[in-house]
């Protein structure tokens, strides 16, 4: 007999905090970053009116067991929900075609957000890093 999963929702305006208690490593995060929000010992133990959306989703996006997610009525896609799939493919002698929503954080910590086409280097001599700017061929990359 197959269990039906737990899940329960805690609401803030159009913001939407989806909580799987089975999915729960106890990491703690969530109390550590928002101990307004997070109350154990309370029920109910979510409280997303004591935080900024922002913070919620900050948050929420560390979760790492992913007992923890949100959704945003009336948007067919959210960052913290399964994103409809993106699709990576490997241009022969060329970059990385990147096809739907990413979210990249550089090695300097700044986060760009990009929807559609994205092409990301993979030879090493783009110059604009890490997107592809057509270097591969004059590199004769393979």
């Amino acid at each position: 007999m197959t269990r039906k999963e737990i899940v329960k929702h805690y609401e803030k305006d159009a913001f939407r905090v989806v909580w799987k208690p089975a999915k729960c490593i106890h990491s703690e995060i969530c109390i550590k970053t928002l101990p307004k929000v997070y109350l154990p010992d309370e029920k109910p133990w979510i409280r997303p009116e004591a935080a900024s959306i922002q913070d919620l989703k900050n948050q929420i996006n560390r979760c790492p067991s992913g007992a923890l997610s949100y959704e945003i009525k009336d948007l067919k896609k959210e960052a913290g929900l399964i994103p409809e799939a993106t699709e990576i493919q490997v241009l022969p002698g060329g970059p990385l075609l990147v096809k739907g929503s990413i979210k990249l954080t550089g090695a300097d910590g700044t986060i760009q957000e990009a929807d559609g086409n994205t092409a990301l280097c993979r030879c090493g001599g783009s110059q604009n890093k890490p997107y592809c700017d057509g270097s591969h061929k004059t590199l004769n990359f393979e």
